[in-house]
């Protein structure tokens, strides 16, 4: 949509540099790009005729010829625009502008962007050196924050909830700045909290267990009153006499036991049971005042404890984060949030007129791709860049300024990168009363037509999100989505599976139970398995999909598997394809040191920097690298009297595949030696030819590893020594994750999650995880408390919280809150899931482990009610792998499947031999000149007679001189 509009505007005789449009991510941005240049490029080969069909798709009802003219000159001048047409990021925009006025918005002039990986070895830095200097000096404010830190959560949890808060520029990081400082902040706490500052938890926990009610002193002779009636007084009698034998938060923790349920910590329905009141009500009635006492100590008590945790939080978060803001400005570094932070500071100063005057003079139309996820600081760059697009006339008469933003809140499913989907709606709101207050026209298009799902997959779609709880999740509006279809549609069905549920255990003694018996096999392998069935029975029955008009047979490369998360169905379906040698594009997202090719390479560089290690020299050994197998290396290794090492050498003279592997080491090791790691590793892959012995073993997905690898290894040595020991230690100590292009259109199955799919589409989608959710998984620790609580027109409070059962009431509120609104995600998720199918959506699941029905609202619920309301025709199928209801229109049944004629196959194009065969080395050529060379006494008269010939005749006729000599 965005590409025509640019289209039409090139037409319009709108100057490329113009336009500026603004996409989410890198991706999109040159996928448009590519689409503009490649429709241009392709008008100048296209005659008179098909050129005018070509303008007219593009939105233009009657070219002429001087509109064919134009659209010809598009391309030359699209190519020719001084810094190419304008199609980038929000951040890659910020970049731009930063560069353009560093003195405006007081940055270095070169700075740097600062990519994920550098950011986070930074940031592990910042956070190490603070807790060394608290570690040094335990009696500092730090050094006090860290003791409390750790008594509060594991050190792992810890490091990681201060990187969260150090990284939360909206949130944590806003707060503590507008604060003014760490006493602020913690006064902030406490007034959030309603806890004194003065508190002490030791003075709460002390009140707790010293009551005028139940005195320590009467906790022996009262338990013993409780052991003369039921089972259950009994019990409460064992817990007092086991609160005698502790001491400090123990005791307190387990006198509170006698209160409170072990489980959620909620007040028992009774303390001692009716037959204990009616014969002892004196003690009854001391137990009933004292869990009147204890109740607002035990609210006291959590405050105080997540104010005690949250303040230390702030003391060494604060310390961390401007660590690693000294480190960046003494590098000359910006981060992402920098880049936002930095461009909109300097555009909300007054005497930033100069950057507003050359934003005005520089663009005249902006377009705006995946609205909905823009976040709120992003928009409100947006809002100055146009500020003067509703200025009235004046400055720019004559010209039109647009701006046309593509948006669906539906589809907002990035909150964890700052998008708002309410953002979209009031900022769509604010322009609308901008340009009508300046009588200028606003016209919001509601579209309603969907260019990928066929009818019976949009009418389930509906239903799914008819119910009011349940839309109002996805986007503003006062009804439920309603979709239409294009005309040309194919058929479109919905299946639904049945969950599938694990194998019941068999009860067998453990002496008769076989030794080498098959584990229980899980759920999600079972639904793996079916799945790789259900795409192999597609694709060789010949089941047809595409438009009406353009029907085909499907292909692997149809084929789409979404889960929510990363988890064992996601790795079971991959496992399951490729044991079935169904080609599968892998996962769209790796850890590049778990990828076993990279393993290999690290480990081929452990058995050269230390020959001694045989366990690394045999794994360097057995990969494709080298390709020995297990007999070679049982040669080697068996009643071996030396290394590992040496027995190659003493078996090679004998065996011609050991020999060759030995020659290959003996390579490696002379190379590595005196190569950086980036030329060492680009040659073993290169030259060597290893990255084509491994990707025949390992498939083509390998390649996005081994890339990331060598622009790693080349990244390495810019900032540190090359040593190839340096470059493997610091490789295996930093997280690095691959996000693979699974854009890329190949023959394959491909895996992936929804996030990674936004924006994709296939004719098959399966729906695997649809029976988990947020709350199964989602532990939050960075509670962000409502923005009453906080001081006026601040960031809110954010606190540090710990358990659910331990928050008070003001946490307890913004808990539900936040989770409320992932729970709006979850439902955006589903919706997002649901519209990738063009023809076939089959909806699967697994039983959850340890529950016998599934969480209401899930997935899985969701569908199955939205199906049973759809009014779509249902029938019933028994497969081998279980039931299936089929969803389909009357219409629709009979042209669901048929056979197709397979397009006829191509003899493979034979390659000439010059293309195989590897370019010969250069021999130097001799070009020193020596004194008895003729042909160089003959060179140097010429070069005497040129030098003559240029004094004596003018510049204009040396050519014509030279030419007569």
């Amino acid at each position: 949509m965005l590409v025509q509009r640019v289209i039409r505007l090139l037409l319009d005789g709108v100057p490329p540099e113009k336009i500026l449009c603004i996409t989410f991510t890198k991706a999109a941005a040159a996928n448009m790009a590519e689409r503009v240049f490649s429709t241009l490029g392709h008008w100048v080969t296209l005659d008179d005729d098909a050129l005018d069909a070509a303008i007219v798709e593009a939105g233009i009802a009657r070219p002429d010829a001087y509109l064919r003219m134009t659209a010809r000159k598009l391309f030359a001048c699209a190519l020719e625009t001084p810094g190419g047409l304008k199609v980038q990021t929000i951040h890659a925009l910020c970049t731009r502008l930063l560069q353009q006025f560093p003195f405006e918005a007081n940055v270095p002039a070169r700075f740097t962007v600062l990519d994920e990986r550098d950011q986070n070895e930074m940031m592990e830095r910042a956070n190490l050196a603070v807790l060394l200097d608290a570690s040094r000096d335990p009696d500092s404010g730090t050094g006090r924050a860290l003791q409390i830190a750790m008594a509060s959560a594991a050190d792992v949890t810890f490091k990681d909830v201060v990187r969260e808060a150090c990284l939360s520029r909206d949130h944590f990081m806003a707060w503590t700045d507008s604060a003014g400082g760490t006493d602020a902040a913690a006064a902030q706490i406490c007034a959030a909290l309603g806890v004194d500052p003065r508190e002490r938890i030791e003075d709460v926990k002390r009140e707790i267990v010293d009551g005028p009610h139940l005195p320590r002193s009467r906790w022996d002779e009262i338990a013993s009153v409780l052991d003369g009636s039921s089972n259950a007084d009994r019990k409460q009698a064992d817990r007092l006499r086991e609160v005698l034998t502790l001491a400090g938060i123990e005791q307190v923790d387990n006198y509170l036991n006698v209160f409170l349920t072990e489980a959620d910590r909620t007040p028992r329905a009774t303390v001692v049971t009716n037959n204990f009141v009616a014969n002892n009500p004196a003690i009854a009635r001391l137990f009933d005042m004292e869990s009147q006492r204890i109740g607002p100590l035990i609210e006291r008590r959590r405050a105080v404890t997540i104010r005690d945790r949250t303040q230390a939080l702030l003391e060494i978060a604060t310390a961390a984060a401007a660590n690693y803001r000294r480190e960046k400005q003494e590098r000359g570094l910006l981060d992402y949030d920098d880049l936002i932070d930095k461009t909109l500071e300097m555009l909300d100063r007054v005497s930033s007129g100069w950057v507003h005057y050359k934003l005005d003079r520089g663009v005249d139309h902006v377009l705006i791709d995946e609205a909905q996820d823009t976040s709120p600081r992003q928009w409100d760059i947006v809002d100055h860049i146009i500020s003067e697009f509703t200025s009235g006339q004046g400055a720019r008469d004559g010209v039109i300024r647009t701006i046309f933003a593509v948006g669906d809140e539906k589809q907002s499913i990035f909150s964890f990168q700052g998008a708002a989907p309410h953002e979209f709606d009031s900022r769509r709101r604010g322009l609308e009363r901008k340009f009508i207050d300046a009588g200028l026209k606003f016209d919001p298009v509601s579209f309603t037509y969907s260019f990928r799902s066929g009818a019976a997959i949009l009418q389930s779609v509906d239903h799914v999100f008819r119910d009011e709880n349940i839309y109002r999740s996805i986007h503003a509006e006062n009804a439920y989505p309603v979709h239409e279809t294009l005309a040309d549609a194919g058929p479109s069905l919905i299946e639904f599976w049945d969950l599938q549920q694990p194998d019941p255990r068999q009860d067998i003694e453990g002496w008769d139970a076989p030794f080498d018996g098959l584990s229980l096999t899980s759920p999600e392998v079972k639904l793996a398995k079916r799945i790789q069935a259900e795409i192999r029975r597609l694709v060789e029955s010949g089941t047809i999909t595409g438009h009406i008009g353009d029907r085909r047979p499907l292909r692997y490369g149809d084929m789409l598997v979404l889960v929510r998360r990363r988890g064992n169905a996601f790795d079971a379906v991959i496992q399951a394809l490729k044991h079935a040698n169904i080609p599968v594009a892998g996962a769209d997202r790796l850890k590049l040191t778990e990828h076993i090719a990279i393993i290999d390479l690290m480990n081929l560089a452990d058995a050269l920097l230390l020959p001694q290690d045989d366990l690394a020299l045999a794994v360097a050994l057995k990969s494709p690298l080298f390709g020995l197998d297990d007999d070679d290396l049982f040669k080697l290794a068996w009643q071996r009297r030396g290394s590992l090492r040496e027995a190659l050498n003493h078996h090679a003279a004998t065996d011609s595949k050991l020999k060759d592997a030995l020659s290959r080491l003996e390579k490696c090791e002379r190379r590595f030696a005196t190569e950086t790691p980036f030329a060492f590793y680009a040659w073993l892959l290169g030259g060597d030819g290893g990255r084509k012995r491994i990707l025949r073993r390992l498939g083509h997905e390998a390649n996005d590893a081994l890339d990331e690898f060598l622009e790693l290894a080349l990244g390495y040595e810019r900032k540190a020594p090359a040593s190839l020991q340096g470059f493997v230690a610091w490789l295996r100590t930093a997280d690095l994750e691959v996000k693979r292009d699974m854009e890329i259109s190949r023959d394959e199955v491909r895996v992936m999650t929804v996030h990674g799919a936004k924006g994709l589409e296939a004719p098959v989608v399966f729906l695997v995880d649809t029976t988990s959710s947020p709350s199964d998984t989602q532990r939050l620790k960075l509670i962000h408390l409502p923005r009453g609580n906080a001081a006026p027109d601040a960031p809110g409070v954010v606190v540090w919280a710990g358990k659910k059962a331990d928050d008070p009431a003001a946490v307890a509120a913004a808990r539900l809150a936040m989770l409320a609104e992932t729970e709006h995600e979850y439902r955006r998720l589903l919706y997002v899931a649901m519209t990738r199918a063009a023809d076939r959506l089959i909806v699967a699941g697994c039983m959850p482990g340890n529950m016998k029905q599934i969480r209401p609202f899930c997935w899985y619920d969701l569908i199955a009610k939205g199906l049973g309301n759809s009014g779509l025709h249902e029938q019933t199928i028994e497969t081998p792998g279980g039931t299936v209801k089929r969803y389909s229109r009357p219409e629709d049944v009979t042209a669901s499947t048929g056979a197709a004629a397979a397009p006829a196959a191509t003899a493979p194009m034979a390659l000439p031999p010059w293309l195989l065969t590897s370019v010969p080395p250069e021999t130097p050529t001799d070009n020193l000149l020596r004194p008895s060379d003729v042909a160089a006494r003959v060179r140097c008269s010429a070069v005497r007679w040129c030098t003559g010939c240029c004094s004596r005749y003018p510049r204009r006729q040396w050519i014509a001189v030279a030419m007569r000599r």
